[in-house]
């Protein structure tokens, strides 16, 4: 007989029995060891017996699960040691059965099965020949395996991962295979190793918390149902899950009626696949694509968009973009900056109506004038990076300016240039010339010098 004695006063005899059950203690009355004192905590800890020792895993307690004085999250414990929880201290008393204190159970009686006489007579039995056994009907054909559904459900406590899985599988008449995880590296684990079709997340988790473990499982695994299942239940905490992926937001059921309904509501989730159209999965296509297929096809829906850096929703209705929320703006500013995002993730969710319209103009419109404000701040952006390269004054000097001629009066006639001062021009610019002929309204031979 194994079991847990309170050992500090006022509340020294205090026992509980243990079992292979994982056993929750805490100061709440849905544990298992209920122990009304100051400084343990709702639920503060829980045990399992393994052979003759105890196995012990800390709650995030508020005052610790200490082992020979030392702050444990895990540990194992021998008989006959001390387990403190807060300010109060338990022995784990362990009584071996009787084969294991060294006694031998008393050996049974040995009765022949025929007497003695029978066997020592020398007179030899008759032969009965033995008929040969008729054949063995054909076996029924073996009935088609149903695939069960994989479900995986995440919790710090392993109390309540067992009995929740033993009722869930029960109920499910061993159509769901049911995997259990208490850590985010494991459950993250299961959901690679495993085509998990539901996982059920509590929030409350160690180290990586129930909502980030969502966000991570929802972008490396779209496909899978996800459902939160937590005794912490806020608004805030709804709307946080719901837009990281989750289907459904539940409470922890504390009654037979509250798992049966849980149990009625996975159930449906499983089961049910959309009856109409296509479904699948997008990736790598920008808002506006999604919103014109929204539109085009003239439904509603709350788009859901988020990145690292904002979380916001448009509402669609019958085709026509009613409202958008980004963060603390709203309207159609709210709306260019969702769709000013490249990159992040969305998801569809069923509409609900908003509290008032704040987008007033048609689709088409608003899209175009959301693609032009980006293109202007693209162009800004470029304007911003452009290096303007001067290039320096040549070190030579300059030609001399050029007058122009003055333009000679309708009646006058033009003169033609002197074949000098032709040469002179020519010559000017630096080039050695070559006089072989020239021009005055006639051409006259020369002896070819250079000018």
């Amino acid at each position: 007989m194994a079991k847990l004695v309170v050992i500090s006063p006022p509340l020294a005899g205090l026992t509980h029995g243990l079992g292979k059950q994982w056993v929750t203690i805490g100061r709440s009355a849905g544990n298992a060891f209920q122990i009304v004192e100051a400084s343990i905590s709702g639920q503060h800890c829980e045990v399992q017996l393994r052979g003759n020792e105890l196995a012990v895993r800390d709650m995030r307690s508020t005052n610790g699960t200490f082992v020979h004085g030392v702050l444990v999250t895990e540990a194992v414990l021998k008989p006959w040691e001390i387990l403190k929880l807060g300010d109060v201290e338990l022995r784990f008393e362990f009584a071996a059965p009787a084969a294991f204190r060294g006694v031998s159970p008393a050996a049974p009686e040995i009765k022949p099965a025929v007497p003695v006489a029978a066997v020592i007579s020398s007179a030899p039995a008759p032969v009965v020949p033995v008929a040969a056994p008729a054949a063995a009907a054909p076996a029924a054909a073996a009935a088609p395996a149903v695939r069960q559904n994989q479900v995986l459900l995440v919790d710090d406590s392993m109390a309540f991962l067992e009995t929740i899985s033993e009722l869930f599988e029960t109920m499910a008449d061993k159509s769901w295979k049911i995997h259990q995880a208490s850590a985010a590296d494991r459950a993250l684990a299961i959901l690679q190793e495993h085509p998990i079709d539901l996982a059920v997340f509590d929030i409350g988790m160690p180290l990586l918390d129930g909502v980030q473990l969502l966000g991570i499982a929802h972008r490396r695994h779209p496909d899978v149902k996800k459902v939160i299942l937590t005794g912490n239940a806020s608004e805030s905490r709804r709307a946080e899950c719901l837009a990281n992926g989750a289907e459904l937001f539940l409470e922890k059921p504390t009654t037979p009626d509250g798992i049966k309904f849980v149990f009625n509501v996975l159930k449906d989730l499983l089961v049910w696949q959309q009856r109409e159209g296509f479904s699948g999965t997008l990736r790598h296509v920008g808002l506006t694509d999604v919103i014109q297929i929204q539109c085009l096809g003239r439904h509603s829906c709350i788009l859901s968009v988020n990145n690292p850096q904002i979380h916001g929703e448009i509402f669609v209705e019958a085709g026509v973009i009613v409202h958008a929320t980004a963060g603390a703006l709203a309207g159609e500013e709210a709306l260019f900056q969702l769709l000013a995002m490249s990159h992040g993730d969305f998801q569809l969710k069923h509409f609900e109506k908003p509290a008032a319209r704040t987008v007033q103009g048609a689709w088409e419109f608003l899209l175009m004038e959301s693609a032009r404000k980006r293109d202007e701040e693209r162009n800004v952006l470029a304007a911003e990076d452009t290096v303007v390269i001067t290039k320096s004054p040549s070190q030579s000097t300059p030609p001399p300016e050029q007058v122009p001629p003055a333009k000679p009066a309708d009646t006058e006639k033009p003169v033609p240039p002197s074949p000098d001062a032709a040469i002179q021009e020519l010559s000017a610019q630096g080039d050695d010339i070559i006089v072989v002929s020239t021009y005055d309204g006639e051409w006259h031979p020369t002896d070819g010098g250079k000018k």
